[in-house]
């Protein structure tokens, strides 16, 4: 699908975008549900796999919608506007899939990839990686310390993950384990995971400021036996390169989610403002000029978001992860969080006390965003990756912050 521009969408891409849309409205719906309980319902998930979007990053060849970055950017915007959580576990439903692919996968066995690419679809997945004790701003903490033993026909498995999105929820999930004893601290396996297999320990620590649906969990395994047959990918140093070949999966995909919950809560700002009327006075809120200036000022922010994060879609699927998609990514995080935290400034002052009761959508939405300033990659990353871009700095020569 070729857009006729980054606002003027396609027919096909319209039509997809109104598919999402419906979708939002399902997820909208059991918004607050999700977010009181930290768990997606099952009616949101069977809506998105209804809608065909559990392939939407699969290839076509391989049973799924083939959708580039640009669409499928359009899809996590319309979901993010209906359920902030539920949108945010969907995207990482694809991650598993995306980034073996990325990964090189398909090339290695290209039998095993057919096979992650049909459970992608017809299951709802999950990826984890994340550990306790590692840090965003510093890549070399990321490299696994959950291990495992290779032994007779597979491995054992040691160690604790958090951030678990999806996992409880999640029919199979990919896990990332440091192979024990090897000279390389980076080499480690990618392993297919039936989530519901007796020795598979989860721990509720997912108790939140926001995004709290998406359920991430703690994992941890203490000897559980895996058949060599579930691994997926072994190698070394796959942060690194991952960052380098999947950087448009691995979190440009988070800007899209993070515009759609922009949208919803400037529209939610908008129609609210409208219907306040002060007493004694016969025009609503919505004309006061401090009401103007911040709905306007957010207006702004959005479009330049918005399309910042288009073009570098658009770029990314039509030349590939070269330095301007990489870096670009990057700006358009930075966009959308700038955006985000502005709005949760100001949304409170022109709206007023009455708009943070609980039961207004604002506090909930609020909270979500957020989490934009650490979700990968951090905000502090965005503005770094976005100078070393604009400055043609070779990254490697960056200095580490800490010794």
């Amino acid at each position: 699908m070729k857009p006729t521009g980054l606002l003027d969408l396609s027919p096909e891409q319209k039509k997809l975008q109104e598919s999402a849309r419906e979708v939002a409205q399902v997820l909208k719906k059991n918004a607050d549900q999700a977010d009181r309980e930290r768990w997606v319902p099952s009616e949101n998930w069977d809506a998105i796999k209804s809608a065909g979007f559990y392939g939407a990053l699969v290839p076509k060849a391989y049973g799924g919608l083939g959708l580039g970055m640009f669409e499928y950017s359009l899809i996590l915007e319309q979901l993010g506007q209906g359920c902030s959580g539920t949108s945010m576990a969907f995207n990482m439903h694809q991650m598993s899939m995306s980034l073996m692919k990325g990964a090189g996968l398909e090339s290695v066995n290209k039998d095993k990839f057919a096979y992650l690419c049909d459970l992608t679809v017809n299951n709802l997945m999950s990826a984890v990686a994340s550990e306790p004790g590692g840090n965003s701003l510093i890549y070399a903490t990321l490299n696994p310390t959950s291990y495992v033993e290779v032994v007779e026909g597979g491995y054992k498995l040691y160690g604790r993950k958090q951030f678990g999105t999806n996992f409880e929820a999640s029919r199979y999930s990919m896990v990332m384990f440091h192979i024990k004893d090897s000279p390389d601290a980076t080499e480690s396996v990618f392993l297919l995971i039936d989530t519901k297999m007796p020795g598979v320990n989860v721990e509720d620590t997912w108790d939140t400021l926001g995004l709290r649906a998406t359920r991430s969990n703690s994992v941890f395994f203490d000897g559980l036996f895996i058949p060599e047959e579930q691994t997926l990918l072994r190698g070394s140093d796959f942060f690194q390169s991952l960052l380098q070949t999947s950087s448009a999966e691995f979190y440009h995909t988070f800007s899209s989610v993070y515009l759609g919950i922009l949208t919803a809560m400037l529209d939610w700002a908008q129609q609210y403002l409208l219907s306040r009327v002060p007493r004694g006075y016969t025009q609503p809120m919505a004309y006061h000029p401090s009401s103007l200036q911040t709905i306007g000022a957010l207006i702004d922010r959005l479009d330049q978001a918005r399309l910042i994060v288009r073009q570098v879609s658009l770029t990314y699927d039509t030349h590939g992860n070269i330095p301007e998609s990489f870096y670009g990514f990057a700006k358009a995080k930075l966009a959308i969080t700038n955006a985000l935290m502005e709005a949760v400034r100001t949304l409170p002052s022109a709206c007023g006390a009455n708009s943070l009761y609980n039961k207004n959508p604002l506090p909930r939405l609020m909270r979500d965003a957020m989490v934009a300033t650490v979700m990968p990659p951090h905000m502090w990353q965005e503005r770094e990756l976005a100078a070393i871009g604009a400055m043609d700095l070779d990254m490697t020569k960056i200095q580490p912050p800490l010794g």
